[in-house]
């Protein structure tokens, strides 16, 4: 019975996609001659803090957890300001909307945090620094 119920859930294309997918967000530097600093993590993995130069990238993989809550969130900072953010979260329909099917991508930029928007195929302002 438990196993009927297990391939049932697991049939859901949703579920199992999730399950088996790998998922990517990128963090990019775009400020203007200024470093970044990006930290990075989730309720069981923290990321570390790094230093990005212009137009350098952080990034990092996984999968999503098997109850479907998996949350990332970033909290960047440069001298004009700082931004904490959620930079992956299962639940949120709108970030996943888009994102690509395993990629989301932000862009640190000097008026805010942009997230490249897959249909459109565009940076979208998101976030405005916070002094």
């Amino acid at each position: 019975m438990l196993l009927l119920a297990l391939l049932i859930f697991l049939s859901q294309t949703q579920v199992t996609y999730s399950l088996f997918n790998k998922y990517r967000v990128h963090i990019i530097n775009g400020l203007t001659n200024e470093t970044l600093t990006a930290h990075c993590k989730s309720k069981d993995d923290d990321l570390g803090v790094h230093e990005l130069a212009v137009d350098q990238e952080f990034s990092w993989e996984f999968r999503i957890n098997f109850f479907d809550r998996t949350l990332y969130f970033c909290n960047l900072v440069w001298k004009g300001g700082h931004k904490t953010f959620d930079a992956f979260l299962v639940d949120e329909k709108a970030l996943l909307n888009s994102c690509s099917s395993s990629d989301c991508m932000w862009r640190a930029i000097d008026d805010g945090v942009y997230l490249f928007n897959y249909p459109h195929k565009q940076y979208r302002l998101k976030y405005q620094w916070e002094k």
